[in-house]
């Protein structure tokens, strides 16, 4: 498999999915070559800013509790440590790539870093839509609309649900078995 660029696999857990009120609590990315061989990793919990408003559901969901922020760095602290080690020669791919970007762009926007995001490849890979074309191809043989529902097809091994360093990986596992699928069918 030949690509070109680099993907970087990325994922937020946050205090709920409204990107104007909400926050990121975590971030998980990966970077990967154009053989998909892992090239570069991150992983950071981020603390809350002092205003942020809160939908406690969202900690039910991911299970980050406010106690495991308090010492977690700042989202400033957290951007500048992600491209220190990522940079930016890639381009991003997720499970609903609009969520993910739009909270780092935000992220970004709110640290004076958006010139450096803007030097990101912006063709963004959005791994949903990627299955739902395979569904269309009928590659599954059955319908799959979620991440887990993928990672339960593709008899991958989830160890917790709502990680974004695990949920970024496993992405990139499902995206490559629906690649392998799709040239297999070529």
């Amino acid at each position: 498999m030949a690509q070109q660029k680099n993907i970087c696999f990325i994922d937020f857990e946050t205090t709920g999915i409204d990107i104007y009120k909400d926050e990121p609590i975590e971030i998980g990315a990966l970077v990967v070559d154009g053989e998909l061989n892992i090239i570069n990793k991150f992983y950071s919990r981020i603390s809350l800013p002092n205003n942020a408003i809160i939908d406690n559901s969202a900690f039910d969901i991911h299970g980050i509790k406010y106690s495991d922020l308090y010492e977690s760095p700042s989202q400033e602290n957290v951007i500048n440590l992600f491209f220190e080690s990522m940079g930016t020669d890639y381009c991003f791919a997720s499970w609903n790539i609009s969520f993910d970007v739009g909270f780092f762009k935000k992220i970004c926007y709110y640290n004076n870093m958006i010139d450096t995001f803007n030097k990101i490849n912006y063709r963004h890979i959005d791994v949903q839509s990627i299955s739902q074309v395979a569904n269309r191809l009928n590659i599954f043989n059955k319908e799959v609309n979620s991440l887990s529902e993928c990672v339960n097809y593709f008899s991958l091994k989830r160890k917790k649900y709502h990680n974004a360093y695990e949920d970024a990986l496993l992405c990139k596992e499902v995206y490559e078995n629906i690649i392998n699928k799709i040239q297999a069918m070529i």
